[in-house]
């Protein structure tokens, strides 16, 4: 293509009606580029196991945690790379996080059961690679068969998840232009396939010391990679000044994590939400505020003449 063939038609976008912005999550557009950073262990591949189920099933079927506005009725393909897990790994972490189907009454009988699983049978395409290599990359270095070969992959994927971006790229991540590479080759690759990346990341060793995980600077190696993504949500750490502002104790605040979009340039800013994760399985799900407990009422003394109001006695003299 050439630069002209990008030129904007200036009079028809002052006389036509813009097209419809097509958000796959709050503030993420379709065939656009994000990523979700935070700290290891942090619960960055459950989440978006829970969000890649949602999205799949097109019911909040793992909690609705970011997708509860955003869903198909009959569900959208998402494409789920996972270059660190096994397929036993996830085999447990599917089951888990679908959990909260139990508690959905669009789902409490067997032919609706048997029709969800058939539906995430159908959209829901899992790649654990653990211990195979790097068997796919972009960017820097990287053949064009293997770019070709994603994108068939990926093809009318609604949502396509890279997890960790580490392992899909061997550029410096500390080089900008490494890094700019990077994003690039996944830009085309949104572009190609209609669908809304997002690129698992890990946060930086001084803002987890520093608690400032929920920034947008907070995600490791150059600043190129949170410049380029459209979207960035964060995992954190809840600190000691949130807990004591809602009331948390130290044991509970151990299983809490904080979710943050630090970054996303077609909405506007969203209040940060606190997520609990569970102890055994690792699902999260929003953490509710505990309801203050209603003050309790005096008895009122039983009523005599003496507890009659002035006016009542008055009358009563009378």
């Amino acid at each position: 293509m050439k630069l002209n063939d990008f030129r904007m038609d200036v009079k028809a976008a002052l006389t036509e009606p813009p097209p419809h912005l097509d958000y796959v999550l709050p503030g993420f557009l379709a065939s656009s580029v994000g990523a979700l950073v935070g700290p290891g262990a942090a619960g960055k591949t459950m989440l978006l196991m829970q969000t890649a189920c949602d999205i799949a099933a097109g019911a909040p079927v793992s909690g609705g945690i970011l997708t509860a506005d955003f869903l198909a009725e009959d569900g959208a393909p998402v494409v789920f790379l996972l270059a660190e897990e096994s397929r036993a790994v996830m085999h447990h972490r599917l089951q888990s996080a679908i959990q909260n189907v139990q508690s959905m009454k669009e789902f409490q009988n067997f032919d609706a059961c048997r029709a969800l699983v058939e539906r995430l049978n159908r959209n829901l395409h899992i790649y654990p690679m653990g211990g195979a290599g790097r068997l796919v990359q972009c960017g820097v270095g990287t053949a064009n068969d293997e770019m070709k070969a994603m994108a068939a992959t990926c093809e009318d994927a609604r949502l396509v998840i890279i997890d960790p971006l580490r392992r899909f790229h061997s550029g410096e991540e500390n080089d900008a232009a490494h890094m700019t590479v990077v994003v690039e080759a996944f830009e085309r690759l949104a572009t190609t396939t209609g669908a809304a990346v997002i690129l698992s990341h890990h946060t930086n060793r001084s803002s987890a010391l520093a608690g400032a995980g929920e920034l947008a600077s907070a995600s490791r190696g150059s600043s190129a990679l949170t410049d380029g993504v459209r979207w960035q949500a964060n995992l954190s750490v809840v600190n000691e000044q949130t807990a004591a502002r809602f009331g948390i104790s130290e044991i509970e605040r151990r299983c809490l994590v904080r979710l943050d979009i630090a970054k996303a340039n077609y909405t506007a800013a969203a209040e940060p939400t606190l997520l609990r994760r569970d102890p055994s399985s690792g699902v999260l799900s929003v953490w509710r505020e505990p309801r203050a407990k209603p003050r309790e009422r005096l008895p009122r003394p039983p009523r005599t003449k003496s507890n009659k109001p002035a006016v009542a006695r008055r009358l009563h003299a009378e």
